[in-house]
């Protein structure tokens, strides 16, 4: 996803950042699945639901300046993120499963979320070196009185800081789609509970701390930012395949 939370963490399939390897490549990937999985939470879905929004990118380390428009598809079984460039990522409820493609390679890497391992291997250490980098990465959300009318909606601000990520977060009620939103996350926030690195970065009350959806949020990284704004939601039925690693496509899989 790319995801606004995760703004400035470019995940390739091998686990490294564009134009520098990442020191901790298991940092990196427990960051996209917490950011993939982060603002889901609530009971039951009542509808399908679809977003686009508009990133403009800004001075970021080994990032061209640009503008990109990312894909949000959710259903009550999985969700999808298009990221503007080549990369998706797709995440099914019932199995648990990541799926990071390359549209331009026709690969895809599958991974169980139910089996990975913690961010450790460091022996009878590693729940406690885990826990300390959970708390770490843990999503912070500080609710303003500030608020202004963004793209035609009545928003309040809230701070947002993940590890070394701060942003601004403008978040609406108002937006159509709001509600279903929230919903959407129940099997999101299932995930996150069979997982113990997942359950300490605590991903699964999200949108209940934001109290709105995103309308407009600016994410500082390393010096540059990430704005994001929305443009489009919509509540339909969407297409099943939408959701399902093509066939040509070849598959690594980790942590089966």
């Amino acid at each position: 996803m790319e995801s606004d939370l995760s703004a400035g963490i470019r995940i390739d399939y091998t686990g490294e950042k564009k134009g520098k390897p990442m020191k901790t490549k298991k940092w990196a990937l427990w960051f996209g699945i917490a950011a993939l999985l982060a603002g889901l939470c609530a009971h039951h879905a009542r509808a399908d639901i679809y977003w686009e929004s508009e990133t403009v990118s800004t001075n970021i380390p080994n990032q061209r300046d640009g503008t990109s428009v990312q894909k949000y598809y959710f259903t009550a079984n999985a969700c999808r993120v298009d990221l503007g460039d080549r990369r998706v990522l797709i995440v099914d409820y019932n199995t648990m499963k990541l799926y990071c493609l390359d549209t331009k390679a026709k690969t895809c890497t599958e991974l169980n979320l139910t089996k990975l391992p913690g961010l450790s291997d460091a022996g009878a250490d590693s729940q406690k070196v885990d826990k300390m980098l959970g708390a770490i990465m843990a999503m912070q959300v500080s609710p303003t009185n500030e608020s202004k009318t963004i793209a035609g909606y009545r928003c309040h601000k809230c701070n947002v800081r993940v590890a070394m990520l701060d942003g601004e977060y403008w978040v609406s009620k108002d937006v159509k789609g709001y509600q279903e939103w929230r919903a959407l996350g129940a099997k999101a926030g299932a995930i996150a509970d069979q997982n113990p690195m997942l359950r300490q970065i605590g991903v699964a009350g999200m949108a209940e701390k934001l109290g709105g959806f995103p309308v407009y949020t600016v994410t500082h990284v390393m010096g540059g930012t990430h704005a994001s704004t929305l443009k489009r939601v919509e509540q339909k039925s969407l297409d099943p395949a939408l959701f399902v690693v093509p066939k040509e496509y070849t598959v690594k899989k980790i942590g089966n």
